[in-house]
């Protein structure tokens, strides 16, 4: 981060040590911490607690501003009329500084290929950032800017660009439908890049769609043990008979692993994402705190995170519902790792409960997995055919 103090240090701010700023009011001149966000997708929070709603999720090495603190938890000053809350573990401290930076930005460009519009955004320091999904687009909003003489070059697809008088740029993508969108770090700014809907066969509509597939677990993390299985090895089988029903249709399949392996979760998106995946895909096994409730809850289930995947949840469950016979344990709204990517499309499915004896031995059996990942594909198919319309 020799740049970023570079940086500072031509505005004259004040740098001190972390444990100079435990109390940013007794710094005397200094206002607020600069904050690095050390991790990818670092999550942005609307109260300082580790299960309160996320607003953002921020790139590794992004920079936000703190105005204060308690023991766990930096509250950060995005120029809005909220405070949010950035979980210490999450964050290193680059300065303490005596009034935030607004960054002037004079021009943006567009740029696309086939697969993706991109905006260039320049910037000396990557600053803080949030999406929102709408009925009808996506709105990113950039924070501590000033765009006041703001040009736009080489515009692109359905974008508005509105620069605001609270030093936010905002930029609402007009869409009916979305396919993947992120931030991606540039040496010289960012680049917001969304997914273009690509153009589906009908027929086929896997054909030429790339699709990462994650077998759930694996090595020493074995998952769900009932009846002497172990949910680690019936995630790899299924993942396997899906991975051969996804081909044959035509589809791209990469593999987070394809034997028994332990995988960090954060190594799986990264993955996915080096592949170009336009579909992320967790295939689990589900169980309960309590394995005698299993009685009353059970089933094949499937969770998303983000709005845009949604109906590639609700596809997959009705077409595996239809096929397996099992009791449906709904779609499912839910923040988990391999959930909460923007891009690609992300879901989890639970396939069933192996704490459930008859769900555990239909899962089991090859003839049952291959007849699951027929359906299993069937649903995607289903998912991307509803594209088309867009």
């Amino acid at each position: 981060m020799k740049k970023l103090f570079v940086i500072f240090g031509l505005f004259f701010f004040t740098f001190l040590s972390a444990s100079a700023i435990e109390n940013l009011e007794d710094v005397g001149i200094a206002k607020y911490a600069v904050i690095e966000a050390k991790r990818d997708y670092t999550p942005l929070r609307i109260a300082p607690d580790e299960s309160a709603r996320r607003f953002s999720h921020i790139r590794k090495g992004f920079v936000l501003y703190a105005d204060k603190q308690n023991d766990d938890f930096y509250r950060i000053d995005l120029g809005l009329d909220e405070p949010f809350w950035l979980e210490k573990k999450y964050d290193d401290v680059q300065a303490v500084i005596s009034e935030k930076r607004i960054q002037k930005i004079d021009e943006i460009e567009f740029d696309e290929d086939k697969e993706k519009y991109k905006i260039f955004i320049p910037l000396y320091i990557q600053n803080a950032y949030s999406f929102k999904e709408l009925p009808d687009g996506l709105e990113f909003s950039l924070y501590d800017v000033n765009c006041d003489n703001l040009e736009i070059k080489n515009k692109r697809g359905s974008f508005n660009v509105i620069p605001s008088k609270k030093s936010v740029l905002t930029i609402k993508y007009i869409s009916p439908a979305l396919f993947g969108y992120d931030v991606v770090p540039h040496k010289k700014g960012l680049v917001l890049e969304v997914r273009k809907i690509p153009k589906i066969n009908r027929k086929k509509p896997l054909k030429g769609i790339k699709i990462a597939l994650d077998a759930g677990h694996g090595g020493e993390e074995k998952g769900v043990c009932a009846f002497g299985v172990e949910e680690k090895d019936v995630n790899l089988k299924i993942s396997k008979q899906i991975s051969k029903a996804l081909k044959k249709r035509g589809a791209k399949v990469y593999m987070t692993r394809k034997k028994d392996k332990y995988v960090p979760l954060y190594d799986r998106i990264a993955f996915a994402q080096e592949k170009n995946a336009d579909i992320l895909l967790s295939i689990h096994q589900n169980s309960l705190p309590n394995p005698k409730e299993v009685v009353n809850k059970h089933g094949v289930g499937v969770y998303y995170y983000n709005k845009q995947a949604y109906n590639l949840a609700s596809n997959l469950q009705q077409s595996l519902l239809k096929q397996t016979k099992f009791r449906d344990d709904g779609v499912n709204y839910a923040s988990f790792a391999l959930t909460r990517p923007t891009n690609p499309v992300s879901v989890l499915v639970e396939c069933g409960y192996l704490i459930d004896k008859n769900e555990m031995q239909q899962l089991t059996n090859k003839k049952f997995q291959k007849e699951f990942a027929k359906a299993f594909t069937k649903g995607v198919e289903d998912y991307l055919r509803y594209l088309v319309v867009f």
